[in-house]
């Protein structure tokens, strides 16, 4: 999509009727905006967004009071924004929103030939040509913006990976398909006149939604986790860079000793799962050791009293019997005295099957005493590191804790002081998360084997009627789909996190004097600057914005990516102007000047709002070649120019107003600039 013509009408400063034709130009894909603060930046960047979707950004004062206060004051009541723009097809389009007395409308249109055709669904429509929820990315609020890395930047991050990938409708259908699906349940279990499935179903749905307060309370604690352990970077790099000499190999002694604490509490753990390891594995050896000796015993007994096994095999006596010829070579005849005598040898005789059996209980009984013998030298071992561990760990907490006093005795400044007992906090406070974030994966992880079991049970039971069937069949045909919605989800989140880091660093790598690159904490989705050692960076306001900005160019890049994207969930991506109001903040002049040459390259087509002190000097210089049209907004008053200072501002060496006193009327006018003028 590109812009082509903005028209409006009596919006906010823009009295009368106005109109700015943006540049399609692919070499010369900028259309520059002069606008000092208080003109109508903003108010230009907001008839876009209104226009198109009925919503204004944040920072747009009052958004029900759109109609300019002259217009209003001389009695006219109609205001409009007119957008003409054309698709990646090259068709051309026009929208139009309009407020008068008698109504209010919306309404797009199709050029064909010399005449528009209206489109019967216009919201529909202009949501298929750029998403609402990705809207914010392309008409972009600079000012203001903040961190992407500040306590609440994680779900500022979060909600735009999810809304540039179209999860809105998704998630949307998710709730629906989960909702249908206990719907169906709930119409199987009222079909249960037995009630057996219905008191199944009652659990499962108990369990399904501890599950997903599991989860939940697992999301909060990694999320305070990340935040905790950021907070106590920050602060270390703090006192790391502390002027005290003192404070500085004491912390760094610190330091060390919790790495120390952590690998001991990592050997800790690998113990303990050790120990449940070898209890597993020869709980049978050494509860059953006893019984095994007095079994052995037993049969040894047995065997040198000639009873185990018997003294005669019962296959040789019948192999006698049969062949009617003794092993000494006499006959055996039926009837005679011989014959009967090693008949009733089969009394005694032993089974074959039983002679098999006493070997392999041997093997087994002699198998468990040798078995002892090396669960006995296994379990002293992981006595030992257990205990060594254990001692380890509360020998390092109380040398931390010596040194923490340490730090604070060695200091007045009430600096340090803080940053210790926010250290401190800090530090406990993640001890506790820790702590419930190992109980609630414990209790995920039984739950989660539990369900399965419960649904197996209610699947095999033989009490379902007809009407059961049915609901049974349906719910499972929507659980089905949730899973699949699901994990769509799931999996094109991960990918994309993968995908962004991967572009703000190519941003990053361009833009940024030193050798940092961007994280993201896959629990927080908070982004930060990471030195090349691995250590949060704690991060100018120039350089907070300045990620701010490769996080959105990234944004924007992998939505044009995923413009054809197919599927049947996620919404395709959309090929979209960047208009940005005051986009360079806090920057210094070298990082303006990357920022706004990298911009146009990486999208079709820019429109830059920008004051004199943002546009002047490097960004003038890196853009100025690919301008293709340019505005100046003036502003009007009827005051005299008495106390006001001269507001004017060169352009390509002309010389232009931004401001122009002892006017009729008070408004702010967009007028041709630079080369462009006709």
């Amino acid at each position: 999509m590109k812009l082509r013509k903005l028209e409006l009408k009596n919006f906010r400063q823009f009295y009368g009727q106005q109109s700015v034709e943006f540049s399609t130009d692919r070499e010369k894909n900028i259309t520059l905006i002069h606008a000092e603060n208080g003109t109508g930046k903003t108010a230009f960047l907001n008839a876009i967004l209104w226009c198109f979707y009925e919503v204004t950004t944040q920072n747009f004062k009052d958004p029900s009071n759109i109609l300019n206060k002259v217009a209003k004051s001389e009695g006219d009541s109609n205001y409009f924004v007119k957008i003409e723009f054309e698709d990646d097809n090259g068709k051309i389009y026009l929208a139009q929103r309009s407020v008068s007395p008698q109504n209010k409308n919306f309404k797009v249109f199709e050029l064909q030939g010399y005449s528009y055709a209206e489109i019967d669904t216009p919201n529909s429509f202009i949501n298929s040509v750029i998403p609402k929820d990705m809207a914010k990315y392309f008409f972009f609020q600079g000012e203001g913006i903040g961190k992407i890395s500040s306590a609440k930047g994680d779900s500022i991050v979060k909600q735009a990976i999810r809304e540039i990938l179209g999860f809105t409708i998704a998630e949307k259908a998710l709730q629906d398909v989960k909702a249908i699906r206990k719907n169906y349940q709930s119409e199987m279990a009222k079909a249960d006149k037995q009630g057996i499935v219905a008191e199944k179903q009652k659990k499962i749905t108990a369990l399904e939604n501890q599950l997903a307060s599991y989860k939940e309370a697992i999301q909060r604690s990694e999320q305070a986790i990340s935040y905790y352990e950021a907070t106590i970077a920050e602060i270390d790099e703090q006192l790391q860079s502390s002027d005290s000499k003192t404070i500085q190999q004491i912390h760094n002694l610190r330091l060390e000793k919790e790495k120390q604490l952590k690998r001991e509490k990592g050997l800790q753990q690998d113990a303990l799962e050790e120990k449940v390891g070898l209890i597993s594995d020869y709980a049978t050896t050494v509860f059953g050791l006893k019984l095994a000796q007095t079994a052995l015993d037993f049969i040894d007994e047995s065997e040198y009293k000639g009873t185990i096994p018997a003294p005669y095999n019962e296959q040789l006596v019948q192999d006698i019997l049969k062949e009617a010829l003794c092993i000494c070579g006499a006959d055996i005849k039926p009837g005679t005295e011989a014959f009967n005598k090693i008949n009733a040898l089969l009394k005694q005789a032993s089974d074959p099957m039983l002679e098999n059996r006493v070997r392999k209980a041997r093997s087994q009984l002699t198998s468990i005493q040798q078995n002892a013998i090396k669960s006995k030298k296994l379990f002293s071992s992981n006595i030992h590191k257990l205990a060594q561990a254990e001692t380890n760990i509360v020998r390092l907490t109380k040398e931390i804790a010596d040194l923490s006093v340490k730090i604070q005795g060695l200091t007045d400044l009430e600096s340090i002081n803080n940053l210790e007992k926010e250290r401190s906090r800090a530090n406990n406070n993640l001890r506790q998360e820790l702590q419930s974030l190992g109980n609630a994966k414990a209790k995920l992880e039984n739950s989660e084997k539990e369900l399965p079991a419960l649904k197996n049970e209610i699947s095999r039971l033989d009490a379902y009627s007809s009407e059961m069937l049915k609901y049974k069949d349906l719910a499972s045909y929507a659980e089905q789909v949730e899973t699949l919605i699901d994990s769509t989800l799931q999996n094109a989140e991960k990918d994309v996190e993968k995908r962004i880091i991967e572009k703000v660093n190519k941003y990053l790598s361009m833009f940024v004097r030193q050798d940092y690159k961007a994280k993201l904490n896959p629990h927080t989705f908070e982004i930060r600057l990471i030195d090349s050692s691995g250590h949060v960076v704690a991060e100018s306001d120039g350089q907070a914005l300045l990620l701010s900005l490769t996080f959105i160019s990234s944004l924007i890049e992998l939505s044009r990516e995923r413009k054809n994207a197919r599927g049947q969930i996620l919404t395709p991506g959309a090929i979209a102007p960047f208009v940005v109001d005051a986009p360079f903040g806090d920057l210094d002049n070298k990082y303006k000047g990357h920022v706004a040459s990298a911009i146009p390259s990486s999208v079709e087509q820019v429109v830059f709002l920008l004051s004199s002190s943002h546009w002047e000097g490097t960004v003038e210089e890196n853009i100025r070649a690919k301008v293709g049209l340019e505005y100046n907004m003036v502003l009007e008053e009827p005051s005299s120019t008495v106390d006001k200072q001269s507001n004017r501002i060169f352009v390509c060496g002309k010389e232009y107003d931004t401001a122009r006193y002892g006017q009729t009327i008070e408004r702010t006018l967009i007028e041709e600039v630079g080369n462009y003028v006709n």
